[in-house]
């Protein structure tokens, strides 16, 4: 049996440098690493349990980087539900300043602690999300009347609401069922997502909404960062940083060609004007109260307010 890798890492899609920017991240990280004399092994398609199961190992210290779902890190750390609230960030450059802001970070970091996790970076997704739906194209919230959409959480849910659909809590797993047997007619996603799980063949029209940045949290484990020398620290540094520049690069790239491929795919891309993306934009920031704490929002709202230009 080879020996156990004195890094394990792990990866809830696919090796897929085509269509997953979370792997664009975390090959990048392990080569940084295993050129710096640190042995690496990334456990792709949650072979290593999902989301809940992985955040558990991270405390535990045995899995040392975790590729999670940005709601594992917002259970732990209201100062992230901010980038949970649709509308708040306005747009790459945005959503860039306000995760590198330093009252961000250190607010996340600090509430993550009893969790086990430190937070390292935001890996993209590509785009930002928008609604796949099937069946009937979507151009005003009035157009929802009647179809019921799939949400990941309570957040999500509510802003299915918002806009005037019926919400069903699905999990990712079972999507394709779900679109199959008519319990949900779409779902809130980046443009990737139906790619890159196959799922193109059920989706008929993606309505361009800039809900929110999508991406994936990286998180370590505490308990394994406390142990490296300071060596070995500055190498993991290293790894992070050029993890996150690959990533950026490929998240560019994918965005001028996204759409497109939606299309390729069979899938018909809605463009709104800004009047008719309005209306649900409205929608959305009205339903914050129902999102979080009025204490959180205000925070989130004053940070976003903070990192504009």
């Amino acid at each position: 049996m080879p020996p156990r890798a004195e890094v394990m890492a792990a990866l809830a899609g696919a090796k897929n440098a085509e269509l997953n920017g979370i792997w664009i991240w975390l090959s990048t990280f392990a080569d940084t690493l295993q050129a710096g004399g640190m042995s690496v092994e990334v456990a792709a398609n949650s072979a290593l349990g999902g989301e809940s199961d992985r955040t558990e190992l991270s405390a535990l210290g045995l899995i040392h980087v975790n590729d999670a779902n940005i709601q594992e890190v917002s259970a732990f750390s209201p100062a992230y539900v901010a980038l949970e609230l649709p509308f708040l960030i306005d747009g790459f450059a945005h959503f860039e300043r306000f995760v590198d802001a330093p009252e961000f970070r250190r607010d996340v970091n600090r509430q993550l602690r009893r969790s086990g996790m430190v937070f390292a970076d935001a890996a993209l997704l590509g785009g930002a999300s928008g609604l796949f739906t099937v069946g009937r194209a979507v151009r005003s919230p009035a157009d929802l009347h009647g179809m019921r959409l799939r949400g990941s959480d309570a957040r999500s849910l509510v802003l299915i609401e918002s806009f005037g659909a019926l919400s069903v809590q699905v999990a990712w797993e079972e999507v394709p069922q779900a679109l199959q047997t008519g319990i949900a007619a779409g779902y809130l996603n980046p443009p990737i997502a139906a790619l890159l799980f196959g799922h193109a063949s059920q989706l008929d029209y993606f309505v361009d909404l800039r809900t929110t940045i999508a991406h994936r949290a990286i998180v370590m484990s505490r308990r394994w960062l406390d142990g490296l020398s300071a060596e070995q620290r500055a190498l993991v540094e290293r790894g992070t940083q050029a993890a996150r520049s690959a990533n950026r690069a490929w998240a560019e790239e994918r965005r001028r060609r996204e759409l497109s491929a939606l299309t390729d795919a069979g899938i018909e891309v809605v463009s709104l004007s800004d009047e008719a993306r309005r209306a649900f934009v409205e929608r959305g920031l009205r339903a914050y109260t129902r999102m979080a704490p009025p204490d959180v929002v205000a925070t989130a709202i004053a940070a976003a307010g903070r990192t504009r230009p």
